[in-house]
Formats: C-alpha cells, sequence, structure tokens
C-alpha cells in the first residue's frame, strides 16, 4: 500500500511543480512585455521632452521652411500669423482666394515651451485610433510612409474639401488644408515636404 501512494504523491508533487514553472513562465513573460512596452513609451517620450530645452526658431528661419512649389502648385502668399508660426499658400492661380484650387500650409515650430505643449497635444491626438464617417466626410488617423498623420475629407457647400496633419522631424507640427482637392493631392504634398529636411 505504501509504494503506490508514495507512487501517486509523488505524481502529484511533479505535476503541481510543473504547473507552477509554466504559470511563473506565463507570470515573466508579462513582466517583460510590460518593461518593453514601458521603456518604448519612454523612448517615444524623450523626443518631446528635449523639445523644452530646443531654442525656437525666428519668424525669418521659420518662413524660410516654406518650400517654393508643393504638389505641383507655387507659394503665392505667405506670413507668420502667430508665434512660432509660419504659413503659406499654393495655387496655379497668382491671386488664390475662395474660387480656386489651393492648398494651405501651416507649420508650428515644436520648440520651447510654448512649442512643447503644442506639439505633445498633437502627438497624443494623432496616436488615438479614429475612423469617423460623416454624410458629408470622413476622418481617420493612419500610417503614411512612416509617419502617424490624421486625414479628413468634406464637402461643405458644394465645394471639397480635406486637412492632413502629423509631426515632421519630431519637432514641427504641419497642418496642409486643401480647397477644391481632394486628400490625395494632400498626401502628394506631404511627400513633397518629406523631401525637404528642415
Amino acid at each position: 500500500m505504501k509504494n503506490p501512494f508514495l507512487f501517486l504523491m509523488l505524481q502529484v508533487c511533479l505535476i503541481t511543480l510543473f504547473s507552477c514553472n509554466q504559470t511563473a513562465e506565463k507570470h515573466t513573460k508579462s513582466v517583460e512585455k510590460k518593461v518593453e512596452k514601458f521603456e518604448k513609451s519612454a523612448k517615444e517620450g524623450s523626443w518631446l521632452q528635449e523639445l523644452i530645452a530646443t531654442q525656437a526658431h525666428t519668424e525669418e528661419e521659420l518662413l524660410s521652411k516654406l518650400p517654393m512649389q508643393l504638389a505641383g502648385l507655387s507659394l503665392r502668399d505667405s506670413g507668420s500669423p502667430a508665434p512660432q508660426t509660419a504659413s503659406g499658400t499654393y495655387s496655379i492661380s497668382p491671386n488664390p482666394n475662395h474660387e480656386t484650387e489651393n492648398i494651405s500650409i501651416q507649420i508650428i515650430d515644436g520648440a520651447g515651451n510654448f512649442g512643447f505643449g503644442h506639439l505633445n497635444a498633437i502627438h497624443k491626438m494623432i496616436s488615438m485610433n479614429v475612423n469617423n464617417q460623416q454624410t458629408n466626410g470622413w476622418t481617420k488617423t493612419l500610417e503614411h510612409n512612416g509617419n502617424r498623420i490624421l486625414l479628413k475629407e468634406e464637402l461643405f457647400k458644394g465645394i471639397q474639401m480635406s486637412e492632413l496633419q502629423y509631426i515632421k522631424d519630431n519637432r514641427y507640427h504641419i497642418t496642409l488644408g486643401a480647397r477644391r482637392y481632394d486628400s490625395k493631392n494632400l498626401l502628394q504634398a506631404k511627400e513633397d515636404l518629406e523631401k525637404l529636411k528642415f
């Protein structure tokens, strides 16, 4: 009687030990994944923290970042409507207005305290998964050539409008807006911008 009982106890102990080892391995893998995710998050956030100590561009330096051509259109107008901001309008027409096809660009420098706060908010917004469909348009976030972007299209009073937002070179918040063009034109404009090192 003693031998079968001891044999049975030995089997129970081995099964329990094997089960504990599997549970421990699963827990270790879970902890490793959490640490990896935290380290990745810390790396992603470090570039934002570095912007606080970075000197912002002057108005002239930021305006010089505007290319003379974008998606086959010429720069027709430029200015600095706010601190650390440059904007421009691109069109075939020499005098673009609400009746003409045009693409606008706004570049906000993410350097310094002002820029960091703005870029941090944009980074969080673009990181969210968005896929909204409305009767007159849509909004979604997606990956495009290595960049996370927010893309919108809308038909407003019969006029095609589109907008694209992303972060360039881990520093600049770029907003491209189009009147009488769809989002394909903005994706082309983004590709043109990505060829330039700011």
